[in-house]
């Protein structure tokens, strides 16, 4: 392992160390009601739920090419999501959610036979608008359309292409439990006629336990698979992982923190994603509309 490499990673178990100061940091010693804080924590784990949210995510990415394809040693990709949840009433029953994604990378690429450098930049914004069915059930669906735009600052950052698809979302969540599959599928429709065609699912599947008040462990990895590749071995990433979150209070602002550590069991034999480290600072706001 390089040292750069090393570093990166001894950064990334930095942030999850400081997870736990943070939390006891600003947990409430008495909140005014428990039970309003528990409902705010499983509902913010609901991609089809009725809060505003801004989530902002902070993944490190260990990369690795076993075959030596594209590098010979692991390297580390860093990435912020910018995330901004909306929601609207259209009646009674109909919810809409709106959840528009901006994402920041650094990321290593080989830039010849021996030499691989580091490119900085926005990667491809994404933008999803979601219908399910408002109330009280345990029970939630919700669909829409989703899209990819081309806004990737340099290639090895985005496909470079227009995409348009559906999201479904299927979720059972109760006063202990949230679970449940979240997939996006993209087709590409036009872009950069030099870049390759588009045909890319997104799967977060999702799984939340909360043991006490206003904390859950569990996981929420996403599955990702490229239909375009010719081989199947080059498809599939299939992450597993663990993981813990926490609503505190910042005066009178909840804030959702969370850390989580996934683990692809089946990754791309070319290049692919072996661990990747998370933690999400998710501030619940009122609603403005």
């Amino acid at each position: 392992m390089s040292r750069n490499t090393l570093l990166s990673t001894l950064l990334c178990l930095a942030v999850f160390a400081i997870f736990p100061a943070l939390s006891r940091a600003q947990a409430p010693a008495a909140p005014d009601d428990p039970d309003k804080l528990q409902k705010l924590t499983q509902e913010s784990s609901n991609p089809i739920g009725s809060l505003w949210m801004i989530t902002n995510q902070f993944n490190c990415n260990v990369l690795q090419s076993p075959k030596g394809h594209l590098f010979g040693e692991p390297r580390t990709q860093f990435n912020y999501n910018f995330q901004p949840v909306m929601t609207f009433d259209l009646s009674k029953d109909l919810r809409l959610i709106t959840r528009p994604l901006l994402p920041v990378f650094n990321t290593p690429y080989a830039a010849g036979l021996h030499t691989v450098d580091d490119k900085f930049g926005l990667g491809d914004a994404e933008f999803l608008a979601m219908v399910s069915p408002a109330g009280d059930s345990k029970f939630l669906l919700g669909a829409g359309p989703t899209a990819v735009f081309p806004t990737a600052t340099d290639k090895h950052l985005g496909d470079g292409k227009w995409q348009l698809g559906g999201a479904l979302a299927a979720v059972y969540m109760d006063e202990k439990w949230v679970a449940g599959i979240f997939p996006q599928q993209w087709w590409s429709v036009g872009g950069d006629s030099s870049r390759k065609e588009v045909s890319f699912t997104k799967a977060q599947y999702f799984l939340w336990y909360s043991p006490a008040n206003t904390w859950q462990v569990g996981m929420s990895p996403e599955v990702l698979i490229d239909w375009t590749q010719k081989k199947a071995e080059n498809a599939l990433t299939l992450p597993v992982g663990l993981g813990v979150a926490k609503l505190v209070t910042l005066g009178k602002l909840p804030v959702k923190l969370s850390a989580e550590a996934d683990y692809s069991v089946i990754r791309p034999r070319t290049a692919g994603t072996e661990w990747t480290f998370k933690f999400t600072i998710t501030p619940i706001i009122p609603k403005l509309f």
